[in-house]
């Protein structure tokens, strides 16, 4: 048995019988328990969040999005280094035991979830957090009431009203000291907020202000849709609600965030956008497959399929 510098309990320094634990996983905590009695309490059961972390360093924050939620493919795209999955329920109805097999996929992986959905009450957000998502999206914000009703239920008092259940697996199934989780889950859980609706405009620099928002996210399509200038990012009125939100993020403290391609990061970068999403598997497949079939082309070999639109 070994001390740890920050405890006045004993703490275990083997994984399993004969096996050491790693040093560099021992000072940061990931895989020492707290022996309490006969109950061993992880301090940490879980990785950080890798987005928290980013956000608090003023670090890009490169995510994905899954569009189909398939478990496999979720885990494949956290193989690849994102800080976060984002992982849509507005445009996707499945089963809540699938959904949690998405969230874990990314939690084994250490990689944050992102659940991109429209709560109609407090439960809609809870277990998917208590389930080991990191992150909540919340879509199609017509005013401020509407976010601070969702910090409320995000997180623990004195900071919102989430009621406590310590037996999920962001809790490390029980294993995770009470006051640890509470305060963990507080810091560890992040807000990020669309700007997507055009009668959300003129509260950007209120929703920026409020506390437990953490990145305010455009969503150019349905944006520019609203402002019948479907697609159309470039023009003038776009670019400046654009701006209006970095400048509001960088006013309070939080960062701005967007979807784009690969191509485009740097220049949105320029602008101020930390958090960017970068790719989803519909672009990956698309993209393959349309090159598979350009390629074959050229070899006068045609893919013609029956019923493509």
């Amino acid at each position: 048995m070994g001390r740890d510098r920050g405890a006045s309990v004993r703490v275990s320094t083997r994984v399993g019988r004969g096996v050491k634990r790693p040093e560099a996983a021992r000072r940061r905590g990931l895989l020492g328990c707290l022996r309490r009695g006969t109950l061993f309490v992880c301090r940490r059961p879980m990785f950080p969040s890798r987005v928290r972390q980013k956000l608090t360093a003023r670090e890009p924050v490169i995510c994905a999005k899954s569009s189909y939620l398939h478990p496999e493919i979720v885990e494949m795209l956290c193989t690849f280094g994102f800080d976060g999955i984002w992982l849509c329920l507005e445009h996707k109805r499945i089963d809540p035991s699938e959904v949690a097999s998405l969230i874990q996929a990314c939690r084994l992986r250490g990689v944050d979830a992102i659940m991109r959905v429209k709560p109609a009450n407090y439960t809609d957000v809870l277990w998917l957090l208590e389930t080991g998502a990191r992150g909540i999206m919340l879509p199609r914000v017509r005013d401020v009431a509407e976010v601070r009703e969702v910090v409320a239920m995000m997180k623990f008092p004195p900071v919102g009203r989430r009621g406590y259940d310590g037996v999920q697996p962001e809790a490390g199934f029980g294993r995770m000291a009470p006051a640890d989780y509470i305060a963990e889950a507080n810091r560890d859980t992040f807000l990020v907020v669309q700007i997507e609706e055009v009668d959300v405009v003129p509260q950007i620099d209120a929703i920026a202000a409020t506390p437990g928002v953490d990145v305010l996210f455009v969503g150019p399509s349905d944006l520019t849709l609203g402002m019948g200038r479907f697609g159309r990012t470039e023009d003038p009125e776009v670019q400046a609600i654009l701006r209006e939100v970095v400048a509001a993020c960088e006013r309070h403290g939080k960062t701005a965030g967007i979807p784009c391609a690969v191509e485009q990061v740097d220049a949105y970068r320029r602008m101020g956008f930390r958090f960017l999403n970068v790719i989803s598997d519909y672009r990956c497949l698309s993209v393959g497959l349309r090159k598979v079939q350009a390629d074959l082309a050229a070899q006068g070999l045609d893919l013609r399929a029956p019923f493509a639109p």
